[in-house]
């Protein structure tokens, strides 16, 4: 049990945010509790503040830019419920305000004069807590010739799933249309079968029943999902009501996340058994972790040339030409560097 100073402590930095449907989850589930309950383990300062920010400047705020076919618009930092692994999790990213519609259609105008992005993720913060504003970004993307598909990164679907409601689907469906190449697909974060209730199966289908693919993408989490049949359980279970399996995430290197991080060792003997046999490949998802300058998927598009300790040495699929050419002024991270080939090489913290 935490303290009351610890408590205190704990949320000061990494504010709790509980929606009602979840309460009730947590109470049946010590999985999902673990998601979303402070834990005094969240005060230990290993990891990284921003572990995962875009590496091209826009110098538009909430446009954020890692690849050269695309880019993500997080339109607000808030969710109706805060993970505890979560890639933004500190208490000054989770307070920042909202974009603005002055920096919407300045990042708008952006895309539309880089013809190069084909499709954008519109992700935070959870999108959903502004249904009108989430509408006006997905109106002016589809106002540009050169944007086909629109992602959407949401976990509401988990946690909240009545936002699936009939307004929301009105408004994604006016804007879907996969035989003009215009499609808008959602990706949810289901980590563990007790997630998928009669509740947020109900929204799965909603969606899915209107022409919207759902693409799944879990997080590897240290007693939580660490664990073939249990990832397997939840995979096969999604692939029967419709959602594909897309990626499985090593959890990201955030401070005050380090309890929830296996080895990435871990992430790949669980990918060898599934892909034995264990599992169909239908079910099979891309294990990824994400470097300082993009995913990276090991032994696949990258490689681990080795390790000093907690770090991993890893050799990224990018090169610094790609991204100079996106942004002349690209700097490479601290902790990384470039072998004769020109490809990223950089420092990687491993969990435990």
């Amino acid at each position: 049990m935490l303290k009351d100073e610890q408590f205190k402590e704990v949320i000061e930095k990494y504010p709790v945010k509980i929606t009602k449907y979840l309460s009730r989850l947590i109470k049946k589930s010590p999985a999902v509790a673990k998601q979303f309950l402070p834990s005094r383990d969240e005060l230990k300062s290993i990891g990284i503040h921003r572990p995962w920010v875009g590496k091209v400047e826009t110098g538009i705020y909430g446009l954020e830019r890692m690849y050269g076919d695309r880019c993500i618009i997080m339109p607000i930092n808030q969710c109706p419920a805060y993970c505890r692994h979560c890639v933004r999790k500190d208490y000054l990213v989770r307070s920042k305000r909202a974009m603005t519609y002055e920096e919407i259609e300045k990042a708008l105008n952006y895309i539309k004069k880089h013809t190069e992005i084909k499709e954008v993720l519109i992700t935070g913060g959870d999108p959903l807590m502004d249904i009108r504003r989430l509408g006006y970004i997905i109106k002016g993307l589809r106002k540009i010739k050169h944007i086909g598909p629109i992602r959407i990164g949401t976990r509401s679907i988990m946690y909240d799933p009545q936002r699936i409601n009939n307004k929301f689907v009105r408004v994604i469906k006016k804007y879907h249309d996969y035989r003009e190449g215009k499609p808008i697909e959602i990706s949810p974060q289901f980590n563990h079968p007790d997630e998928l209730t009669k509740e947020s199966i109900k929204a799965c289908r909603k969606l899915i029943d209107a022409g919207i693919r759902l693409y799944n993408q879990s997080v590897l989490l240290r007693g939580v999902n660490d664990d073939v049949k249990i990832l397997a359980e939840l995979f096969r279970k999604l692939r029967e009501i419709g959602v594909e399996i897309h990626y499985l995430y090593h959890c990201a290197s955030v401070e005050g996340a380090d309890h929830f991080r296996t080895r990435v060792e871990k992430g790949i003997e669980i990918k060898r058994i599934f892909a034995g046999g264990y599992l169909s490949g239908r079910c099979n998802p891309r294990y990824i972790i994400l470097t300082p300058v993009g995913k990276m998927e090991p032994m696949i598009d990258g490689e681990i040339l080795g390790r000093k300790g907690k770090i991993l040495i890893v050799k990224t699929p990018y090169t610094k030409k790609q991204f100079i050419k996106i942004d002349p002024k690209f700097k490479l991270p601290g902790g990384c560097k470039v072998d004769k080939d020109d490809f990223i090489i950089c420092e990687y913290l491993d969990g435990a």
